[in-house]
């Protein structure tokens, strides 16, 4: 049977039917999605590989627990996402995480782009661009990581809150509220930081 063009739903349904290939497609679909997620929350390439695994071994495992009311994304995302939390309480510590280079940089008059040194640009204004990412990824990785993933999750990954709210099992209003308090937290980590406020400043 050919698999490749079969719906996410179709693919569980064949999976749950016995045939093992499906899942196989599942995984192709969503490996690297899943690991993007993965390494966004961890902040490591070695982290991010022991999450995706996991949480695919959940997928697995739980497969049919899945209903198809919420999109299959959906439901896979809240495995990843569940699986950092999980793992984070467990190890009780808190990985950096990475940033997305498209990721707006939060100061006191508002938040501006971030612009990256280009091909062109000299060993000194690589060397403030690699500086100003380091001061972020220090900052988000004090944040809580329920702030974390609300933050991967709407200014990363680009979720709707409604996407968000289904992913984390919140209401709207939780959803909401902990971003902005995590946008909110993190605007002031950083400008607090003179480190930041210098290099924003030498960057402009």
């Amino acid at each position: 049977m050919q698999l490749t063009g079969l719906t996410d739903e179709h693919l569980v349904e064949q999976f749950l039917q016995g045939e093992k290939a499906a899942f196989e497609q599942i995984v192709i679909r969503y490996e690297q999605k899943v690991f993007q997620l993965a390494y966004r929350l961890s902040g490591n390439q070695d982290d991010a590989s022991d999450l995706a695994q996991e949480a695919f071994i959940k997928v697995y495992r739980y497969l049919d627990q899945w209903r198809a009311q919420a999109a299959f994304s959906t439901w896979l995302y809240r495995i990843v996402t569940n699986t950092f939390l999980d793992d984070m309480r467990k190890r009780k510590r808190r990985p950096l995480v990475a940033i997305s280079l498209d990721a707006t940089i939060p100061t006191e008059e508002g938040e501006i782009t971030r612009e990256f040194a280009s091909p062109e640009a000299g060993p000194e204004q690589e060397y403030l661009q690699r500086e100003l990412q380091q001061t972020v990824q220090a900052a988000l990785a004090e944040l809580a990581p329920d702030y974390r993933v609300a933050l991967t999750l709407r200014d990363i990954q680009g979720h709707t809150y409604e996407e968000i709210a289904e992913i984390t099992e919140q209401n709207l209003g939780t959803v909401k509220s902990r971003i902005s308090r995590a946008r909110a937290a993190l605007r002031q980590k950083l400008t607090e930081t003179e480190q930041y406020a210098s290099l924003v400043r030498q960057i402009k």
